[in-house]
């Protein structure tokens, strides 16, 4: 998945998501990420949804646990060309609530 946007409201943080492929990186552990087309779907997240950031997003090659609002803000600190290249595995509760968010490691 992409994830444009993010933001918090009345207690709950919002993903502006829409689908898109991941494919090996072809000389290093990592995901090419290929951007989906069409428009953004914004969705919420369970408030106790599990987010694992990875570079360059998180601080590390491997995925640790951040805060929601932490997510938030090093997303939306980025430029909008710039989130286009990342990729996110989600997951959903019977609701469509996003219930974990875990980035994928680029290098």
């Amino acid at each position: 998945m992409q994830i444009d946007d993010a933001r918090t409201a009345d207690g709950r943080t919002y993903l502006s998501v829409r689908p898109a492929q991941k494919k090996p990186h072809p000389q290093f552990e990592a995901w090419v990420i290929v951007p989906g087309e069409g428009p953004y779907t914004e969705v919420s997240m369970t408030g106790d949804a599990q987010v694992l950031l990875s570079v360059p997003l998180g601080d590390a090659k491997h995925p640790a646990s951040y805060a929601q609002a932490d997510f938030v803000g090093r997303l939306t600190a980025r430029p909008s060309s710039d989130r286009a290249l990342l990729g996110y595995d989600l997951s959903f509760d019977g609701e469509g609530r996003v219930t974990r968010v875990q980035s994928l490691y680029t290098p």
